[in-house]
């Protein structure tokens, strides 16, 4: 087979960017996206070295997707080749994403760094010995102590934590459901008074992540089925959603 062309065609990048850099703006985006089609691969296999840590999978890509694009844009033709730094560039957006957007309780930042360490340390203890490393095995290998590791593990459950709406193992009963609440009857009007105005100014979108959730008791899983986003895309869409109609309310009874 030969491979001749195909290399031809990826020794020409930096010719790519050069032509961006003093062409117009139609011709400019054309090159480039030349360049993200021909570097599409390294950006879904940096994305998944990340996947299975807690972010879906579709998200970190999207980021790499638009790190790559960084990447482009800001690439200086005189420090190197482009592939190294876009590499960099599309590493370094994946982290800042899992730092920003992805702890449901955000650590201290050390601990955070020491949960990606332990799991390229897991990682590789796994593939040389077959087996699950103990605590020892791990410190060992990222050069920490023991406590601090310990520390850094218990606090995963900060990364994602429980969903309320995970079944109990006994019942099947969703948590959320299994947990007490002093509210009385009179609350849950008082409540939905407030609320159901704020809710004439929602679109429809809207409303259906609404009713899906809080009319049909839907699990966020399911209806991120239903609508064809990911998990997490729903997760987010109803904070921000929560969010919105909480500080709506503040405002309302402010006045």
């Amino acid at each position: 087979m030969n491979t001749a062309p195909a290399m031809a065609q990826h020794d020409d990048t930096h010719d790519l960017l050069e032509a961006a850099r003093h062409a117009d703006d139609a011709e400019r985006e054309l090159l480039e996206d030349e360049v993200v089609r021909r570097h599409l691969g390294l950006a879904h296999h940096l994305a998944g070295r990340y996947a299975g840590r807690g972010a879906d999978r579709d998200d970190l890509t999207q980021v790499a997707c638009f790190a790559l694009v960084k990447a482009i844009r800001g690439f200086d033709h005189d420090r190197g080749e482009f592939v190294p730094f876009a590499t960099v560039t599309i590493l370094g957006e994946i982290k800042k994403y899992f730092r920003d957007y992805c702890w449901g309780i955000r650590p201290p930042r050390r601990i955070q760094q020491m949960q990606a360490d332990i799991s390229s340390a897991t990682e590789r203890c796994l593939q040389s010995d077959s087996r699950q490393p103990d605590i020892e095995t791990i410190a060992d290998e990222i050069d920490a102590g023991v406590d601090d590791v310990r520390e850094a593990m218990a606090a995963r459950s900060c990364f994602s934590p429980t969903s309320l709406d995970q079944p109990v193992r006994e019942s099947g009963r969703p948590l959320g459901e299994t947990i007490a609440s002093d509210a009385s009857d009179y609350e849950f009007i008082d409540d939905w008074v407030t609320i159901e105005p704020l809710c004439r100014e929602l679109d429809d979108d809207e409303r259906l992540l609404l009713r899906l959730r809080f009319v049909e008791d839907k699990t966020q899983q399911e209806i991120a089925e239903i609508v064809g986003v990911s998990q997490m895309q729903i997760s987010r869409r109803l904070a921000k959603l929560l969010a919105r109609l909480r500080e709506s309310a503040l405002a309302a009874d402010a006045a």
